[in-house]
């Protein structure tokens, strides 16, 4: 009984990677979280490539990742959070060279998951002789009236065909940053009061305004005419922020609950904050993460388990947090 060269590929590149998984797993059982104030799933610089991944006119994508909760600063946990980020992914050809998307995060909070649409993209693609290349905008949709669109991002995507079963991605871009989120402090001062409770600390609203530059290399071994592959990548982000930290206790938790109104509200931009009861912060932060996983290809699917690690951080001196593995899938129907 004879299998076919393209099996025989597959099968090497699968465990291929499972040994990778468990190499990277023993090595670093636990990594330091990182390059932001706040925590976020973020759908760029992971695996993007210049050329278009589907080819009827349209593709619907959903992606389903473990990651940390909580933010990055001194442990605390962003009210709502919980362990699995769920995204959708809506991508149309508009024009030949042209697609739009849509992204949608399923967030979750203590009534369930909420539907955002998180960003909106345009993506020009053009081929030069063995390399494709593209120009990525993204915006995010929730316009205020004081600073436009809250976030926008834009990369620039190159693939080449480095030989028969080799070829590289590239991405850097830059992304200006402005989001708002909560968390709860658990209340230390007292021995009696237990510090998980999340009724007896207080809740710190706070705005991140800031830029932050990211960078991706990515290799894929190709196992079949398909492209399904086995990809390792570097990913590189750094960002610097500006936080405004507004504390309920601070502002007056007696005065019942227009003050929790309006430091709800400041963090969205919907209007100033008081400076009276403001802490402004500076936040530098960087990530070096180590990306891998196996991409299956076939013409109206494409499926990508994927792993990755941070494998070095940059944080402000007294800040700290840490992070587990960050182990997802992507499943693509075009």
């Amino acid at each position: 009984m004879h299998t076919r060269p393209e099996a025989n590929q597959l099968r090497q590149g699968i465990v291929y990677a499972i040994g990778l998984y468990l190499s990277i797993a023993t090595i670093i059982p636990d990594a330091v979280f990182a390059q932001r104030p706040f925590r976020v799933h973020d759908p760029f610089y992971q695996g993007e490539t210049g050329r278009r991944a589907f080819y009827d006119g349209y593709a619907f994508t959903t992606e389903l990742s473990v990651r940390s909760p909580g933010s990055v600063k001194d442990g605390r946990q962003s009210v709502g959070s919980d362990y699995l980020a769920l995204s959708f992914w809506l991508d149309y050809q508009l024009f030949p060279y042209i697609d739009v998307t849509a992204i949608v995060d399923a967030a979750g909070g203590g009534t369930g998951r909420n539907l955002t649409v998180s960003w909106l993209a345009v993506k020009y693609y053009r081929t030069v002789e063995n390399t494709d290349y593209a120009i990525r905008l993204a915006v995010d949709p929730s316009f205020d009236g004081r600073l436009g669109s809250p976030q926008a991002d834009l990369a620039f995507i190159s693939t080449t065909l480095l030989s028969p079963m080799l070829s590289s991605d590239y991405a850097i871009g830059v992304r200006r940053v402005r989001v708002g989120y909560e968390q709860l402090v658990p209340n230390t001062d007292s021995p009696s009061i237990p510090p998980e409770s999340p009724f007896m600390g207080d809740i710190v609203y706070t705005r991140a305004l800031g830029w932050e530059v990211h960078f991706m290399m990515q290799y894929s071994v190709l196992l079949n005419p398909a492209r399904s592959n086995v990809f390792m990548s570097l990913q590189v982000d750094r960002g610097q922020y500006e936080l405004l930290e507004t504390s309920l206790r601070r502002a007056g938790a007696g005065s019942g609950n227009k003050t929790r109104e309006k430091a709800a509200a400041s963090i969205n931009g919907l209007q100033d904050i008081d400076a009276s009861e403001t802490l402004t912060k500076q936040y530098q932060g960087g990530t070096v993460w180590l990306r891998s996983g196996i991409e299956y290809n076939r013409p109206s699917l494409q499926i990508v388990p994927f792993l990755g690690v941070p494998l070095k951080q940059w944080v402000p001196e007294g800040e700290k947090g840490t992070a587990r593995i960050n182990v997802g899938l992507r499943l693509m129907l075009r």
